[in-house]
């Protein structure tokens, strides 16, 4: 039927919660495969933020994205599990095996893949960072525009512009202070901001030692410059005002428009545009052995953390281990 082996667990998408559940699969002996769409290991957090610092990991008052990233795959991929990259799932579909019941993957590259269980991991899909309403916008990428900070480097002694009103407009707000040519100036469209309490905290005592300078509730109008980017408008959309600062590079911090792709149109039970609907005391969707666990995984009261994914991938992992090798759901406890 296919030339790749059967294996006990697929796991489509290896960010933290695939990474998590590659390890708890072959902690237990089982077969593993994970398909990846990017061309790395690590999902959201290698791709966005690699040097981003994240706290609510437990165990870790701080860590650098990369490194608990690093961690991540040591600890996944322990066992041997095979990582497929640089491939986007397409289809799912159930076949008959050599006397079981099987599920078939195929990708955009090959396949199928035949696996006895399905872990889905793929955080909220395929993504796409959100933009401005600015004419030629695009045209300034490379040369002063950036969607994300994979290297603080690469902002050193520069002027820098965040646009955002979240969690990653503040972070980086704090995390750029030691790389980049001071104050950073924070543009939002509203006064109030929604990322984490502290967080915003931090960014005001920096607004009060000059380190940062707080525009809102405003909007930059323009981008400027000859073969780089040397300024930007920015109105104040209360008052019409319109100032020009200088700015070296205008990083915007907006989201992202996601999207399950092909994965939304398998029979599952779909919520919004970006998750599925699992049950939470198993983290089974609606087809049977195939499972979700991490932020494409939804039920009531659900936390996006990545700490709350972890043990999610947990519970999923066991249970496919259970279902594929006819073992009990609890697996041994992990210490020497």
């Amino acid at each position: 039927m296919s030339e790749h082996p059967v294996v006990d667990v697929t796991i489509i998408g290896a960010g933290p919660a695939g990474l998590a559940a590659a390890y708890y699969a072959g902690h237990r002996e089982a077969s593993c495969r994970i398909i990846e769409s990017l061309e790395q290991l690590g999902g959201q957090v290698a791709a966005v933020y690699p040097e981003k610092h994240i706290f609510d990991i437990a165990g870790f008052p701080k860590v650098n994205g990369q490194e608990y990233v690093d961690r991540m795959v040591e600890q996944g991929l322990q066992y041997g599990a095979e990582a497929l990259l640089g491939e986007a799932v397409e289809t799912l579909e159930r076949v008959a095996g050599d006397g079981e019941e099987l599920w078939s993957i195929t990708t955009d590259k090959g396949g199928p893949y035949l696996t006895r269980t399905v872990i889905i991991t793929a955080g909220h899909g395929a993504f796409e960072p959100r933009t401005l309403p600015i004419e030629g916008l695009e045209e300034w990428r490379g040369r002063g525009l950036h969607y994300f900070v994979k290297r603080k480097a690469d902002f050193a002694g520069k002027r820098c512009v965040i646009v955002g009103g979240g969690d990653s407009a503040l972070d980086w707000t704090i995390n750029l202070q030691d790389t980049v040519r001071g104050p950073v100036r924070v543009v939002h469209r509203r006064d109030r901001f929604r990322g984490l309490e502290s967080s915003q905290t931090a960014v005001r005592q920096l607004v009060e030692q000059g380190a940062a300078v707080l525009h809102t509730p405003c909007e930059v109008r323009a981008l400027h410059g000859a073969d780089v980017l040397e300024r930007v408008t920015i109105e104040d959309t209360a008052s019409g005002e319109l100032v020009d600062v200088d700015c070296e590079a205008l990083i915007l911090q907006l989201g992202f428009v996601s999207h399950l792709g092909p994965i939304g149109s398998w029979g599952l039970e779909v919520v919004g545009k970006k998750q599925v609907r699992v049950d939470p005391t198993s983290f089974e969707t609606a087809l049977p052995n195939v499972f979700a666990a991490g932020d494409v995984a939804h039920y009531e009261g659900k936390i996006t953390l990545i700490t709350i994914g972890l043990g999610e991938a947990a519970i999923a992992a066991n249970q496919c281990v259970a279902r594929a090798r006819g073992v009990k759901l609890q697996p041994a406890y992990s210490t020497e």
